[in-house]
């Protein structure tokens, strides 16, 4: 009995370290400086300098705070272009005080990251209150 136990937690060990190691590194995109508090998905984070990277291509994206202190990793939908983007940048929709991330650029790339729509953004939105677009340029480029 005590030989199955310890065949089957080595079992499972070898499998974690499988996965993980087949699981793709995440790429850093770019580094930007919001000056506004605002919301990724359903996470509010505050105003400062934020990361992102990537967290499956094209699926997932990660905000983290450069000091470690907030971060929020976000679904996302791709959002195909004619021509590649010029630059990196982060896309936002404010209603009212309320800043919403809703699209996520990098330069050279023809597809953006469209992050999931939390509840309150789609509540505002079908209130019928217009956002108003803010667009924040990435203080350095990681490609």
């Amino acid at each position: 009995m005590k030989s199955t136990r310890t065949l089957i937690t080595i079992v499972l060990l070898f499998t974690a370290v499988s996965l993980f190691a087949q699981t793709t590194p995440s790429q850093r995109l770019m580094t930007v400086n919001v000056p506004f508090s605002f919301a990724a998905g359903d996470q509010f984070l505050p105003a400062g300098e934020y990361l992102v990277l990537t967290v499956t291509p094209e699926r997932s994206i990660r905000i983290a705070s450069t000091d470690g202190k907030h971060t929020a990793v976000v679904n996302t939908l791709p959002n195909y272009a004619s021509q590649p983007s010029e630059n990196s940048r982060l896309v936002f929709h404010r209603y009212g005080d309320e800043y919403f991330l809703t699209q996520v650029w990098t330069a050279g790339q023809n597809v953006a990251r469209n992050p999931l729509s939390s509840k309150q953004a789609m509540q505002l939105a079908s209130s019928g209150g217009q956002p108003q677009t803010f667009t924040v340029l990435a203080l350095t480029d990681h490609r």
